[in-house]
């Protein structure tokens, strides 16, 4: 029996050691392959890391694009409407430089109007003030010859005493 008894507890102690063997195997593949899966697993989250950058990238991009895009989009309707208000403000201007003109050529002429009249009133001021100045001219000849042969008459009859 000793002997059997050995075989046996040889027997339980190479299937203890095989049970050992294989428990040790299965938990050094069981670490393997923990240690796969969290390669694996940091293989992923790395590439999941890099996509989302990508994709913030893209994503900024695309708002950089749009946001230049308005902004090229409100510099050119200013623009327009920059351009938009020039060209009313000239037109305004314009009108204004037209009424101006008018008012300067109706002025021009109500002043050449009064020119003229002005003119013709000492056109006959001057004819009147000649006429008058003709006339008394002539009195005062025919005064100084009434006056002379009146004089002259007072010493003829002086003389002739």
């Amino acid at each position: 029996m000793g002997a059997n008894h050995c075989w046996v507890f040889d027997t339980n102690f190479m299937r203890k050691t095989t049970l050992k063997n294989l428990g040790s195997k299965a938990e050094q593949l069981m670490e393997k392959k923990k240690h796969e899966v969290e390669d694996i697993a940091n293989q992923k989250k790395q590439a999941a890391s890099e996509m989302l950058e990508e994709q913030a990238k893209k994503t900024g991009d695309a708002i950089w694009s749009t946001k230049s895009e308005l902004e090229t989009a409100a510099v050119g309707g200013a623009m327009d409407a920059k351009s938009t208000a020039i060209d009313a403000f000239d037109e305004e201007f314009s009108k204004a430089e037209k009424a101006v003109d008018s008012t300067i050529d109706q002025a021009s002429t109500a002043v050449d109007a009064k020119l003229k009249e002005a003119d013709q009133f000492i056109d006959e001021k001057r004819e009147q003030v000649g006429k008058a100045v003709k006339e008394t001219s002539q009195k005062v000849v025919e005064t100084k010859d009434q006056t002379s042969a009146s004089v002259l008459g007072k010493a003829k009859g002086i003389l002739n005493l």
